[in-house]
């Protein structure tokens, strides 16, 4: 059983709109036991979206697309559709009637969103005014969903998942899954071992996904106890590397530890971001409860902010440099003082695209990490990459390292690669 997803649109070839629907509705699929096969995109043309629909139809037992299904000149997916399975399209005067009561008889596209096709089952849009529609014939099923991801997502996993099993006369494969979240690793670091499970249980399924700073590692399969033996493997060899999160994010781990999944209930943090420019501040405060710990950041960027807020010796500045395990360290100095946190991270570092040195290259970052009265752990990475991806992978390295510190009492040192 497979399933092939088309998202439908101009504005997501040209690049105008990024493709997220997709991502959502093979997340839900997977997660429900069905195969994906492939993502697609066609543009908003009847012969190219006609040709590209059947020979989707075609390869896949089912097809799931969205977008194209609203009032306006280029929403013409319910057209071809309809064309496609050879129905006709007439006026649904229940639809029209749910739709004047929700909106009012005013609804400038009234008439054209109550036409349905006649061979198809209408799916509701609560959300929206647009409906989504499903036709099935044998070897052919063929399920279309709005663009818009806070209809599609409601009308997919309300309406269509619960309809696709009677709809494609197959069930889905029950399947075990579990997703892991590693700090401060590379992909490389962990695929020996995901080699050795995969030659071990060819059954398993292992996906490593990276990320900035971060990877995420996925174990499926029909057969729960080899999943649960590839989560033993990396928790033996990894444990200290992984933390859990609701959506993968390393500071939902901070939180949780500061908020008393771990010791950290009443402690407070605070940050002295230079290079970062209150990236992990943005993070940490983008989730709700951190005024329960978080105090603030101070993003000296200029070095007369680094002497004058932190305290920061001109001398180191003039003979380390703004980018040393010096600077940082008395920047972590500073960030207590000022603040008073119990724990704090300080950084600074090259971002480049210019001011690389010989000896200091774009991509250079030292951090300091360290609880108030106890000796600072001051470290470096070389990340010669992009100035965004440089601050991404900088700030969410350290908030790994703050975590292992905090959670596996493990000191923060420098990055190899």
């Amino acid at each position: 059983m497979s399933i092939e997803i088309i998202a439908i649109g101009n504005e997501v070839l040209s690049g105008m709109i990024v493709n997220t629907n997709a991502a959502f509705i093979s997340t839900e699929l997977t997660n429900a036991g069905w195969h994906v096969a492939r993502h697609t995109v066609l543009p908003d043309d009847p012969k190219l979206l006609e040709q590209g629909l059947r020979d989707a139809l075609a390869r896949a037992d089912a097809v799931i697309t969205t977008g194209g299904l609203g009032p306006t000149c280029d929403d013409i997916t319910r057209t071809v559709a309809a064309k496609i399975f050879d129905s006709a399209l007439e006026r649904d005067p229940g639809l029209a009637a749910e739709l004047e009561m929700r909106y009012g008889k005013n609804l400038p596209s009234l008439e054209d969103l109550s036409l349905a096709p006649v061979k198809a089952t209408r799916l509701p849009n609560r959300m929206g005014t647009a409906s989504g529609w499903l036709f099935s014939q044998p070897e052919r099923n063929l399920a279309l969903l709005p663009g818009p991801p806070r209809e599609m997502s409601v009308m997919l996993k309300e309406v269509l998942l619960p309809e696709l099993p009677a709809a494609v006369g197959k069930q889905p494969q029950t399947q075990c899954a579990r997703t892991l979240h590693l700090c401060c690793l590379r992909e490389d670091d962990v695929d020996p071992l995901l080699r050795r499970l995969s030659a071990d249980y060819p059954e398993l399924q292992a996906g490593i996904y990276p990320g900035y700073g971060s990877l995420t590692v996925r174990f499926s399969g029909r057969n729960k106890s080899h999943v649960q033996l590839g989560v033993e493997a990396m928790e033996r060899d990894f444990g200290t590397y992984l933390y859990e999160a609701p959506t993968g994010k390393i500071e939902e781990a901070i939180h949780g530890w500061f908020k008393g999944q771990g010791n950290g209930k009443g402690k407070t943090l605070a940050f002295a971001e230079s290079c970062t420019g209150g990236k992990m501040a943005a993070q940490i405060t983008a989730l709700p409860g951190a005024s329960d710990f978080f105090l603030g950041s101070l993003v000296v960027y200029a070095n007369p902010l680094k002497t004058g807020l932190l305290g920061v010796s001109e001398n180191t500045l003039r003979t380390c440099g703004a980018v040393s395990a010096e600077a940082v360290a008395e920047m972590l100095a500073g960030v207590f003082k000022v603040t008073g946190a119990d724990l704090a991270i300080a950084v600074s570092g090259i971002a480049g695209p210019s001011g690389g040195l010989p000896d200091k290259p774009v991509g250079t970052v030292w951090g300091a990490i360290g609880e108030r009265g106890k000796p600072v752990e001051v470290g470096h990475m070389y990340l010669p990459l992009s100035r965004e991806t440089i601050i991404a992978a900088t700030a969410n390295r350290l908030l790994g390292a703050l975590y292992r510190k905090v959670r596996f009492g493990i000191p923060f040192r420098s990055f190899e690669r």
